[in-house]
């Protein structure tokens, strides 16, 4: 994890119930990110908030895939893959081979920080901001067998909500009013 400083980000990675906090470099690779955030679970114990048993972690932190908020200002409709985990599968189906200097030069410092030919590898690439929420994810998290479904609206696997298995605090206050945990979205200033 990167040592907090005025260039680093907070992203909150949440599954169930539980939200681990890292401090990131925007142009750390997502697989490096993985990383951070398969050592902090090894450090915890990842319980099932419903049933109170431990959950077994995957193998390696290439196990594990995140996913983006479906519309940022509204948490409720849930979390879908990022495009980040297609292209992955993508260069694998090619062979894994690119062109030049850009692939090498990506693999070589190993995968901590991304390439031009993976610019898409990063959380500023992704295009997402400090303080983005993702959902993270693995075979056999409890809400998660491996396999997706296919999404009827775009066709795209990964988009349902209880594929995912996050929790979102919610709570009403004194005016009666209910509020519910925030994906990092601002609503748009109309005036």
């Amino acid at each position: 994890m990167a040592t907090p400083s005025p260039q680093t980000w907070t992203l909150r990675l949440k599954a169930h119930k539980t939200t681990v906090i890292l401090h990131v470099d925007p142009l750390h690779t997502f697989d490096t990110i993985k990383t951070y955030l398969y050592d902090a679970l090894q450090e915890t114990d990842f319980k099932n908030p419903e049933t109170g048993e431990s959950i077994p972690l995957p193998p390696s932190a290439s196990d594990i895939q995140l996913g983006r908020p479906v519309n940022i200002n509204d948490a409720n409709e849930g979390f879908e893959l990022g495009e980040w985990e297609y292209n992955i599968g993508e260069e694998e189906e090619e062979g894994g081979k690119g062109k030049g200097k850009a692939k090498a030069s990506g693999s070589a410092n190993g995968g901590a920080k991304a390439g031009t030919a993976n610019v898409k590898q990063c959380p500023k690439g992704a295009g997402l901001k400090d303080g983005a929420v993702l959902a993270f994810r693995w075979p056999g998290d409890g809400n998660w067998d491996g396999e997706d479904e296919l999404d009827v609206d775009d066709g795209r696997p990964g988009k349902a909500g209880d594929m995912w298995g996050v929790k979102l605090a919610s709570f009403e206050d004194a005016y009666g009013v209910e509020n519910e945990t925030d994906v990092g979205g601002r609503p748009e200033f109309e005036g």
